[in-house]
């Protein structure tokens, strides 16, 4: 029943796999640009942490600076020595410092976590659409056979009532 089969009824469907991949492009695309950032968030090198270390750096050199500025018109104003002026803006750069380090670490370290669990989720979202999207495609597929099979089905049942039929009774 191959080819005149499939010259009544419709050749047989076959999954086709690039559709199942034309489907999945687009959303493709933005799975592609959140693994991107989740893998930057994770690599303390990338140009977005950097810029955040930058940021974090002009920040905190701002505020030792402006504590540092507060020290001397409060050293100035209470009659405290140049040299014991210095000796607490240099304690509150030190510590300023310090203050930084551990900000930075925490900060490189939320970051990475935060790209981790991006990262997971763009490895659900990948697994979920491309079974949403297969699926569905299997199923249409699954349909035309079957409709094609219960054609076949009729037309095999009409071609035995004929023959039947056309049987001499004896």
């Amino acid at each position: 029943m191959g080819w005149l089969s499939d010259k009544l009824f419709g050749k047989k469907k076959r999954i086709n796999q690039n559709k199942i991949n034309d489907y999945m492009a687009p959303y493709g695309k933005m799975i592609d640009e959140q693994e991107d950032i989740s893998r930057q968030m994770m690599d303390p090198n990338s140009l977005l942490n950097l810029n955040l270390q930058s940021r974090l750096r002009r920040d905190n050199y701002d505020m030792a600076n402006f504590q540092n500025r507060n020290i001397a018109s409060q050293g100035a104003m209470g009659g405290l020595s140049q040299g014991q002026i210095a000796a607490q803006q240099a304690a509150n750069f030190n510590q300023s410092r310090g203050t930084f380090g551990r900000q930075m670490e925490d900060m490189l370290q939320g970051q990475y976590n935060q790209g981790l669990i991006g990262l997971q989720n763009v490895m659900s979202m990948r697994q979920g659409e491309g079974e949403r999207l297969s699926n569905m495609h299997i199923q249409q597929v699954n349909a035309a056979n079957a409709r094609r099979q219960a054609n076949m089905g009729l037309a095999t049942s009409l071609l035995s009532m004929g023959l039947d039929y056309m049987k001499p009774s004896g």
